[in-house]
């Protein structure tokens, strides 16, 4: 059964009146949907920042323009900028088969007599799925650090693609993984190597990393879903889908390297920056297109934006009028509605609902199990403060009261009612969620 709380990035119109960015940064946070945010901005030639929450909601730690987090999948940004300068300084040529750069031991899937070429890579046109079908964790809640070259191996040597090379953008975590792997096996180097030599080093960005590589750091933000903490993800040496979402970083790091996208004084650095942000294709629709890496939104906006297990990021910039913005929050909520709105105030935010304290005794009447179908339940529990619901084989989720009877959540789109026989008891559930309507009774 498809996922009822599945993931889905939806837009909805809200007028923002006369409040100014930083108000709109600061609701967020007021409005519980998120713990902390710390936001960079480049405009006129300088560099400010906005903060506000805490780091760490135990600790009490409050978010710093130094606090670091997880960026998520930017870091394909960063992957992708170091092909751009393999093909700048070494002679690499985006139409050079992957197969070429590997072991013989490895055998890529072709397709029509073609192989997969770094620029299918680069643009998410490979063929390669979202996530490989051999993930399989020893730890669900870290998924990548124990996938290594035996078991990317083992799945490409195995795969057949179902369609076209080049014919259809898939986004790909795989993919992108893929490369950063490919071009660590042509360096023979790490991925914290190579990234470091060629980008973080030149661009003095010393508080950017590959997560789990200093255990230790005080300044590294803990990751939330709802209110709730969540396990750090990490990568090792021997994790080979690192280029695709490992990387730790602050906004102060991330303003040094967005604003060298549009002006650097490191060289090698610049025309490969610019080589990312060249239109390649479209990237599913009209409105989005896609660079090597980079998106781009209306042929005008370069943007990423990241997620793992307890964080969310933006990055977009403007390279015409030289503006950019990084937007990081130790949350699954997110914020891509504002960093589009700071880009053009055009792009609409999304509607935040504030929420009311319901007393333990009324929230007690709405715990119990609800049945969708026989193989689906819903299981609506009181914990302290917070009424939390949890979907078979899913996380829980905190349910946030706007009225007696009526819950919205926080990490999708949905709401919930719950339903009264003709004694006051609660009697069933509906969740309306993308359109679709369904019920659930109290068992």
């Amino acid at each position: 059964m498809k996922s009822i709380l599945s993931l889905l990035f939806t837009i909805c119109c809200f007028s923002a009146n006369s409040q100014t960015f930083e108000d709109l940064c600061k609701q967020r946070v007021e409005l519980e949907e998120m713990p902390g945010i710390s936001v960079g901005i480049y405009e006129n030639g300088k560099i400010s920042y906005i903060n506000f929450g805490l780091a760490n909601i135990e600790t009490q730690t409050s978010v710093s323009s130094k606090t670091l987090f997880e960026i998520g999948s930017i870091t394909k940004t960063f992957t992708t900028s170091l092909l751009a300068h393999a093909i700048i300084k070494d002679g690499v040529k985006l139409e050079e088969n992957a197969q070429a750069y590997l072991p013989s031991s490895f055998s890529l899937p072709q397709k029509s007599g073609k192989q997969i070429t770094l620029l299918n890579l680069a643009t998410a046109r490979s063929g390669l799925p979202r996530l490989p079908g051999n993930l399989s964790p020893a730890d669900p809640q870290n998924p990548y650090i124990d996938y290594t070259e035996k078991e990317l191996m083992a799945f490409l040597n195995n795969y057949e693609l179902t369609r076209e090379l080049g014919s259809q953008y898939e986004y790909s975590n795989f993919g992108v993984g893929f490369l950063g792997y490919v071009l660590t096996v042509k360096y023979k180097q790490s991925y914290s190597a190579l990234v470091k030599q060629i980008i973080l080093n030149p661009l003095n960005m010393a508080q950017t990393f590959v997560s789990g590589e200093r255990k230790n750091e005080k300044l590294v933000a803990t990751g939330y879903t709802d209110k709730s903490p969540v396990k750090a993800w990490t990568w090792t040496d021997q994790s080979v889908l690192t280029g695709a979402g490992g990387l730790i970083s602050n906004a102060e790091d991330m303003m040094k390297y967005l604003v060298a996208q549009m002006e650097t004084s490191v060289p090698s650095l610049q025309k490969a920056f610019q080589l990312t942000r060249q239109e390649r294709a479209d990237a599913g629709n009209l409105t989005y297109q896609i660079g090597l890496g980079w998106h781009i939104a209306d042929h005008k906006y370069i943007w990423h934006n990241g997620g793992t297990g307890g964080f969310r990021s933006f990055a977009g910039y403007d390279p015409e009028k030289k503006r950019a913005i990084i937007i990081l929050t130790n949350s699954t909520n997110g914020a891509d509605d504002l960093g589009f709105h700071w880009l053009n105030e055009v792009y609409p935010l999304k509607v935040l609902k504030k929420s009311i304290v319901l007393e333990s005794i009324k929230q007690k009447e709405y715990e119990g199990i609800y049945e969708i179908n026989p193989q689906f339940k819903i299981t609506v529990t009181s914990v302290d403060s917070s009424l939390k619901a949890q979907a078979t084989g899913q996380p829980q989720f905190s349910l946030y009261a706007e009225a007696v009877d009526k819950f919205f959540l926080k990490v999708v789109p949905a709401k919930i009612e719950f339903s009264r026989d003709v004694n006051g008891k609660v009697i069933k559930l509906t969740l309306y969620q993308n359109g679709a309507v369904i019920e659930g009774k109290k068992n």
